[in-house]
């Protein structure tokens, strides 16, 4: 089960600083930690309130050029479209190895499932 996996990260935080995770763990920039100092958000060249807002259109069906009327600029909304497009293939399980005939959700699928 995934709880968190249907919000957006500036939602995890608000959720996070209302069950009072504490401040010093709220505040810190997220960061791949693969050099020291670097963050994700000075990577991407935008940060993640800006992301999350256009994000929040864009999945929607908003038109770009609807979502640059918003306040963005189309640089902005071109960089997360772009990312959307090409991490889709993140947001799906893993295609199973189907070795036998119990491989679940290939082969074994409950009355449920159909």
């Amino acid at each position: 089960m995934n709880p968190l996996g249907d919000l957006f990260k500036t939602q995890v935080r608000a959720l996070a600083r209302h069950v009072g995770v504490p401040e010093v763990i709220l505040s810190k920039p997220p960061t791949p930690d693969l050099v020291p100092g670097q963050t994700t958000e000075a990577d991407y060249g935008i940060s993640y309130d800006k992301v999350d807002r256009i994000l929040y259109y864009l999945i929607r069906g908003m038109r770009a050029e609807d979502v640059v009327a918003r306040g963005f600029t189309p640089e902005e909304v071109d960089k997360v479209q772009r990312r959307l497009e090409s991490t889709h293939w993140k947001r799906r399980l893993p295609t199973v190895a189907v070795l036998s005939q119990t491989a679940i959700g290939e082969f074994y699928l409950r009355p449920v499932d159909y």
